[in-house]
């Protein structure tokens, strides 16, 4: 396996699972539940709903610097600022989305799902610090 593809690889797959996490809700949900879903993403700064173009942006960043198609210094930057970006604004949604769950509807799953979300946007930024890393841009 090479050490070069392996970050940026992985980055895809917790972009991915991040736009994912946001729009589970859509789909599971009942008819009802899912009216509440704006106030539900709402609430902090900003929607996860509009970082999941963040999260597309970092895998199409994270793909081209695997691939040789841009510098992967530059990659690895770019993804880094998008994950610590996604991940502090998932933070603050996060923190705020919490006393909104209990409105939604039934579903036990929902008052984890903030913190899913949250979970994937770390993974973002910590796969874009590896590929720093890796690529000896990162000296920690």
């Amino acid at each position: 396996m090479n050490r070069f593809r392996t970050p940026p690889t992985v980055g895809i797959v917790a972009a991915v699972a991040f736009v994912v996490a946001v729009f589970v809700p859509y789909v599971t949900l009942s008819e009802t539940a899912i009216s509440g879903l704006s106030t539900y993403y709402g609430v902090g700064i900003v929607s996860p709903a509009y970082l999941s173009l963040f999260a597309l942006v970092a895998a199409i960043v994270f793909a081209a610097g695997r691939e040789g198609r841009t510098e992967p210094d530059l990659a690895a930057g770019v993804t880094l600022v998008f994950g610590l970006v996604m991940a502090f604004l998932t933070l603050s949604w996060a923190l705020d989305a919490g006393s909104i769950v209990s409105s939604l509807g039934t579903e036990d799953w929902m008052e984890y799902h903030p913190w899913a979300v949250l979970l994937c946007s770390v993974a973002v930024a910590a796969c874009s610090a590896w590929y720093a890393r890796v690529l000896g841009l990162l000296s920690v």
